[in-house]
């Protein structure tokens, strides 16, 4: 068996489809005696060009172990699935098992969103405890300032 590494766009409207087509495609390759090494979903990103007049896509990644009769069947999934815009197969000396960096900037971001959500949540609150005088006490020095 070798070692490949996949990555395959989906449509943006079948987004949420995407675990359900993971998941497929895992117990395809555990079916025909192969390995998933690692799974990564990108998530939706902007395309670098338009595809079928379509701007972002679904990207998912994998690192696989399989044999030649899997990696067609495989194939012949992803060409006939309508969701799929785009895939590539690449062979791969050996199997990849660390997070690849587009996956890491993607946790970075999500933990970003989650940090910021947090500092605003923590702001709302504040503000209710200080009786709602936040944006409005901002504006009254302003005016003051500028009476002067």
């Amino acid at each position: 068996m070798r070692h490949y590494e996949i990555v395959f766009l989906v449509h943006p409207d079948q987004s949420d489809q995407v675990p359900g087509m993971v998941e497929r495609y895992q117990s395809l390759i555990e079916r025909g005696g192969g390995k998933v090494h690692r799974s990564e979903d990108w998530g939706r990103r902007q395309l670098t060009f338009i595809i079928a007049k379509i701007h972002k896509a679904h990207y998912v990644m994998l690192n696989i172990e399989v044999g030649k009769e899997t990696l067609d069947e495989l194939e012949s999934s992803f060409r006939f699935n309508d969701a799929v815009i785009r895939y590539l197969i690449i062979r791969r000396k050996n199997a990849e098992t660390g997070q690849s960096k587009i996956y890491e900037e993607e946790l970075r971001e999500q933990e970003k969103d989650r940090e910021r959500d947090r500092r605003r949540e923590e702001e709302i609150a504040a503000r209710r405890r200080d009786g709602g005088s936040g944006e409005e006490g901002g504006r009254e020095a302003v005016a003051e300032e500028s009476a002067e």
